[in-house]
């Protein structure tokens, strides 16, 4: 059984916390050395909160089996008076539910689901509405504020301790759906921080992301891949939820049975399940099944059963030879970047939404993957990974700075061309190493500047900043007016002095920022040779790089030989040190042209991409995609820009671009396309059950493909009997008498039309029959694909107590069959569909 650890404790076999994130690395979009001038966002005392993990995913249902639970983490760090807080004496933080811009608002976890129903066979714990696996609540439908807890040490895994001070509210059970009933993976939490005498210093919005998109009925669910199909059949489940998760767990007995059998039946035994396996105990004791019980999990802090692998290990070395559905290619193949998308959130949560997501190719599709960070499936499913703790870390693709790094300053992919892990020359970018333990090198634990977690400033991981959802970059909007990694000086210092100290003393070894530094910088550089010390960002030619770009609109002056130059940056804008003058050594004025970018419009349908000449002109102009459109993406091949809609998208959608000629650049222009409803098209399939009884619900399903429409899907049902049609995409119909009943679907998307047909042989009811045989008796009842549980009950009187009959179940070629003996009283017994 596992219980619930009080605030600051974990003990071996516990829900551990916080969870160990998983690392993603981010790409770095450019240290900003110049700050936003007349911002009014500087702050004396500051609050950086973050979610522990860039996606936190649960089960959309718990009656079968569980994965995980609904379990969201909040970390903080408090700034007070330009200094963090290391004890946390004196203050508070709490967290309260908040409505985002489109009004969805997530502050109670009643009616969401049926974790509660299932949370006390499942985890253990008998646990009240709003709360969860931990003492952090929701905040309830008063929304009332929640307290974290401070922290000097977090111990995420039994024996691991590690350094921080944070304030921290582990395992808050937030689902995807706010109050009003709408999906919402990506809700807002405020934080608010108060000192001693409960006055409110600071605040601000963090996103808890929370997704329950984890589904393998794509491969699991009845009727769909005959590969798939458990030896005994297909279940049929009237409830979609549950038919996949049953099919599983009957694969799962039929493999484990065969394969490890002396192993699987220990642990069955061992942990209280029924014997006959997982799949009859879900059935038959309705006694749901946490996979975390018998594999170990990281996440949940199991040690598993011996001889029984980890759960990573066992679900993606299992699956990295399984071959796609649809594209017929292993899901281990590297190429494949759908594949982590086929189980874990992505196809429409779209998880991977921070910098790296924004990376873009000249073919519109993503620069990074799951597997630029993670490699393959099957490199995920090794026996010699711990899950959650062996990740990659930053420096594997930012390899170092301008002038010392790995041959570039940052790579799409932690891999060489060899497939090992890159191994940087220079820390400049490098998470901590032995963090939270020895051999561990996590940008979750790591901490750099002033003591300042990785993540205060960054974000977390899947969703660095800035982030392609818009929710998550409200903090650092709040924070230093602009999203984008937090790096505004005065967002935390209450004053930033310019000198030889803080010329070197910033994250990174990043100087301070603003109009200050660009009166002081001349002075910094005393000597000669002081410009070098610029070239690690700026690049040896002093012209900017990646690591010199403005991540906020910047608007600075200055003084130089032959006048004053006025330097407008937009977000992104490069920095080199002949935006203003000619080079590191020349005080005169660069009075050569600056390149030209004008904005631009187009059109095009949904579905088809649009080829678009940028507007760049001016001697050695090269374009840059600055900001991707929303609905979209834009590759760029020298000045043409192809757009890519999203599949669907009807409407306005928008990108901005510049020109650099190596000296400066250009101001921001728009790209504007006008997207039109192309040609669309539908598919369906539905999955029927070829035979069932009559007098029993049969279940129908629809598989639905829209192609280029985001438009509903609306369903009709004939069931060939003359009975009402049904407009559901899931029905359960019971047929009254036995025979073949002719039955087709019909779905519709606008004025997209797809059909399938069918038929369905409804056979005789499920009658039980009983004959006499010397000691006892057989009871009998027909073998259809609708499965069945056989109970028995010792008295008719009353309401009577049905249970599982435990007598073992022969098949005969048309009918399963159980031997019972003779007893003195009177054994009553039924048959109850397995729904």
């Amino acid at each position: 059984m596992l219980t619930c650890p009080q605030p600051g404790t974990t003990k071996a076999g516990h829900i551990i916390g916080p969870r160990v994130m998983r690392t993603k690395l981010y790409l770095l979009l450019g240290i900003p050395l110049l700050a936003m001038t007349g911002a009014t966002f500087g702050a004396s005392n500051q609050l950086l909160g973050w979610n522990n993990l860039g996606m936190h995913c649960m089960d959309s249902d718990y009656s079968v089996f569980s994965i995980l639970p609904p379990y969201n983490t909040i970390e903080a760090q408090l700034i007070a008076a330009g200094k963090l807080v290391t004890n946390g004496s004196g203050y508070t933080v709490t967290y309260q539910a908040v409505a985002d811009p489109d009004g969805s608002f997530n502050s109670t976890s009643r009616g969401k689901g049926n974790f509660y129903d299932f949370v006390l066979p499942l985890y253990g714990a008998a646990v009240q509405p709003e709360f969860g696996l931990t003492p952090w609540p929701m905040p309830g439908t008063n929304n009332t504020p929640q307290l974290m807890l401070f922290e000097q040490t977090n111990r995420p895994a039994p024996g691991v301790a590690q350094k921080v001070n944070w304030f921290r509210a582990e395992g808050i059970p937030i689902t995807p759906f706010d109050d009003a009933g709408r999906k919402n993976p990506y809700p807002l939490m405020r934080l608010i921080a108060r000192n001693s005498s409960g006055t409110a210093i600071a605040s601000n919005d963090i996103v808890l992301p929370v997704s329950d998109e984890m589904d393998c009925r794509i491969c699991h669910a009845s009727g769909t891949q005959a590969e798939a199909r458990p030896r005994a059949g297909w279940v049929w489940s009237n409830d979609p939820e549950r038919d996949h998760r049953l099919n599983i767990l009957r694969l799962h007995d039929q493999r484990q049975f065969a394969d490890h059998g002396d192993v699987y039946r220990d642990a069955l035994a061992a942990n209280g399940f029924n014997l006959r396996g997982l799949y009859r105990g879900v059935v038959a004791d309705r006694k749901p099944v946490l996979c975390a019980t018998c594999h170990a999990s990281e996440a949940l802090g199991t040690g598993g059963f011996p001889g029984v692998p980890a759960l990573t290990t066992s679900i993606h070395s299992t699956h990295a030879t399984v071959l796609d559905p649809e594209l017929n290619i292993a899901l281990d193949h590297s190429s494949h970047r759908a594949a982590c998308y086929r189980c874990h959130p992505g196809s429409a949560t779209k998880c991977l939404r921070g910098a790296m997501g924004s990376a873009i190719e000249r073919d519109g599709t993503m620069s990074m993957q799951c597997q630029s960070c993670h490699g393959s499936m099957s490199q995920v499913g090794s026996p010699d990974r711990v899950g959650w703790f062996m990740e990659p870390n930053c420096q594997s693709c930012h390899t170092g700075h301008a002038t010392r790094n790995n041959g570039q300053i940052r790579y799409t992919s932690v891999f060489e061309t060899n497939g090992t892990v890159r191994v940087a020359t220079n820390q400049i970018f490098a998470t901590q190493s032995n963090t939270p333990a020895a051999g561990l090198s996590l940008y979750r634990f790591s901490a750099g500047h002033g003591g300042l977690q990785c993540s205060a400033c960054h974000g977390s991981t899947h969703a660095e900043f800035p982030a392609t959802h818009r929710n998550d970059n409200i903090r650092n909007e709040k924070i230093q007016g602009h999203g984008g990694v937090t790096a505004e000086c005065t967002a935390c210092h209450v004053s930033m002095p310019n000198n030889t100290t803080t010329a070197v003393g910033g994250p990174h070894g990043m100087h301070p920022i603003g109009q200050g530094w660009v009166n002081y910088h001349h002075d910094a550089i005393n000597g000669d040779n002081g410009h070098q010390a610029c070239a690690v960002c700026h690049g040896a030619d002093f012209r900017g790089t990646v690591l010199s770009r403005a991540l906020g609109p910047r608007t600075l002056t200055a003084d130089l030989d032959g006048g004053d130059v006025t330097l407008r940056l937009f977000q992104g804008a490069i920095v080199g040190c002949y935006n203003c003058h000619n080079g590191p050594r020349n005080e005169n004025v660069n009075s050569s042209a600056a390149p030209v970018a004008a904005s631009v419009s187009t059109n095009t349908t949904s579905g088809a991409a649009a080829v678009i000449a940028l507007p760049i002109t001016g001697a050695n102009a090269t374009a840059r995609i600055i900001s991707q459109p929303a609905h979209g993406s834009v590759g760029l091949s020298n000045a043409v820009a192809t757009y890519f809609p999203d599949s669907g998208f009807v409407g306005i959608d928008k990108f901005t671009f510049a020109a650099w000629n190596g000296s400066k650049n250009s101001s921001l222009a728009t790209g504007t396309v006008a997207v039109a409803q192309g040609p669309y098209s539908l598919a369906v399939r539905a999955l029927v059950p070829p035979q069932y009884p009559a007098e029993w619900p049969v279940p129908f399903g629809a598989m639905a493909s829209p192609s280029n429409t985001t438009a509903n899907v609306t369903y009709e049902w004939n069931f060939g009997d003359a009975s009402a049609v049904s407009t559901n995409r899931h029905v359960v119909h019971q047929y009254a008498e036995p025979g073949t009943y002719s039955w087709t679907l019909t779905a519709r998307a606008d004025s997209a039309t797809a059909s399938a047909s069918g038929v369905v042989e409804i056979v005789s009811p499920m009658r039980l029959s009983i004959a006499s045989k010397p000691g006892g008796g057989l009871v009998s009842w027909p073998r259809t694909p609708a499965d069945a549980v056989l109970e028995m009950s010792g008295g008719w009187n009353g309401l009577p107590d049905w249970r599982p009959s435990t007598n073992g179940v022969s098949t005969a070629p048309t009918a399963f069959q159980v031997n019972i003996s003779t007893t003195a009283s009177n054994e009553f017994f039924r048959l109850r569909q397995v729904r």
